[in-house]
């Protein structure tokens, strides 16, 4: 009785024992995904016959605070958008008025996104870059 007794206490020993390993190695592998809180800022842009229709989607884990969308070649006083705050899965909408142009080819421009992880200033300012189609007449347009 004693010898199957001991034998039950070293299987379940063992047992914990790889469980805790394997734990471990994923906790390590994944943590870091799993323990992020922060923004994540997905830009796209629509063609629409009166000019381009833009929307910033913030698919992250937090709210972004004081976010300012810019075209990223240009000035940084130039903002295209600004909103104070972008909570979870928050829109930010706006259209670039162009008219229809003859032969319009698309082309890749990129929108520039900054924004502050919390409302303290000195948290600091992130910022992303992120590339949209957009149909020639914008340049005309910009």
């Amino acid at each position: 009785m004693s010898d199957s007794g001991g034998v039950l206490i070293l299987l379940l020993i063992e047992l914990v024992g790889f469980w805790l390993i394997i734990y471990t190695a994923v906790r390590a592998a994944v943590g870091h995904a799993l323990d992020r809180v922060k923004p994540r800022l997905v830009a796209e842009a629509r063609t629409t016959p009166e000019g381009v229709h833009f929307v910033v989607t913030n698919t992250g884990t937090a709210p972004a605070f004081d976010v300012f969308v810019r075209w990223s070649a240009r000035p940084t006083g130039e903002a295209l958008a600004y909103t104070p705050m972008l909570g979870l899965n928050g829109r930010l909408e706006w259209a670039v008025p162009a008219e229809a142009v003859a032969d319009e080819t698309q082309s890749v421009r990129k929108l520039e996104l900054d924004w502050t992880g919390g409302l303290d200033p000195s948290a600091g300012r992130q910022s992303t870059t992120r590339a949209v189609l957009v149909p020639s007449r914008l340049d005309a347009a910009s």
